[in-house]
């Protein structure tokens, strides 16, 4: 959740904080969540009053500040109905391995503070209503609505793309590179990319090697696509901070093979967001039971999810 504080020294003071459950929406899982059974999404925005907060990738900005019309409007009322309950993630996962080897905390090592700050500085610099003298009290109530970040984007949306198909060239020479290096000296891949195991605070470290090694493994039986490199990064960042997960059913059976017992998320493709929702809401309610209580380890009761 995105909150305003004073500070000492600059205008405000932004911190994006988890009360509950961290959950990634894949680009996927936005659109049906927003266009499909309203039930569902009903249920869902519920979950946010419950402690639920949303990972938001930049990378789903240009596909959904695409094209308008119905559709984009249902995906555009389901951001804003998100409300505060988001916060945006980093692009490049090497960033967050970079903070892991600082030793910040899980929340610090994934959140883009410079596009929070970007996203803040430009809709107060917009909005004349906005009283700077009197940050953060002056504030509308719905200043961070996820819709308005995404509509901030909308002016670098050929810029995304163009970075992506960028990031999707070099990403696929990379995994090329290592696998002729694996192919030619079969002690390499064990000497360069040695199967990581999981550490608390190390995640998303443990999460990028061990991929990285599955895909120079994968290269010959599964041809790499366009968008691998941005999904990759997606399945890295998803997996290592978020308790909740949606990626595609390729990177979903990817995540489920690194090396066990991991502390990663618990993922779920396209045909299971209906369960995905049921299964928070359960997790929600056992928390509420367990509220207050001490917990016996001999009891058996485990929580539903991390």
């Amino acid at each position: 959740m995105i909150t305003v504080k004073p500070h000492r020294t600059e205008l405000l003071g932004l911190h994006a904080s988890v009360g509950g459950l961290a959950v990634f929406l894949d680009l996927f899982a936005i659109k049906e969540l927003a266009k499909g059974d309203p039930a569902r999404r009903k249920r869902f925005i519920a979950l946010l009053d419950r402690g639920v907060e949303v990972l938001f990738s930049v990378s789903n900005a240009a596909e959904l500040s695409g094209p308008q019309g119905p559709s984009s409007e249902k995906m555009r009322e389901f951001l804003d109905e998100i409300g505060p309950h988001w916060f945006p993630v980093e692009f490049d996962p090497q960033v967050c391995i970079q903070r892991e080897l600082e030793l910040k905390d899980p929340l610090a090592c994934c959140v883009s503070e410079r596009l929070l700050k970007a996203f803040t500085a430009t809709g107060i610099r917009r909005s004349p209503a906005i009283q700077v003298a009197d940050l953060p009290a002056s504030l509308p109530a719905d200043f961070f609505r996820l819709g308005l970040f995404m509509d901030s984007l909308a002016s670098q949306r050929q810029a995304i793309i163009d970075t992506k198909a960028q990031m999707g060239r070099m990403f696929k020479d990379q995994i090329m590179e290592h696998r002729s290096k694996h192919e030619k000296d079969p002690a390499w891949l064990d000497d360069n990319f040695p199967e990581v195991r999981f550490k608390a605070g190390y995640a998303a470290t443990f999460a990028h090697v061990n991929l990285v090694r599955l895909l120079i493994l994968e290269f010959k039986d599964r041809a790499m696509m366009p968008n691998d490199a941005i999904d990759f990064g997606q399945a890295v960042i998803a997996s290592a901070y978020a308790s909740v997960a949606t990626l595609d059913k390729h990177w979903k059976r990817r995540v489920d093979l690194l090396p066990k017992p991991n502390g990663l998320a618990r993922v779920y493709c396209s045909p299971y967001l209906d369960q995905m929702v049921q299964d928070i809401e359960k997790h929600l309610d056992w928390l509420a039971l367990q509220r207050g209580r001490v917990i016996a380890t001999s009891t058996g009761t485990h929580p539903p999810l991390r």
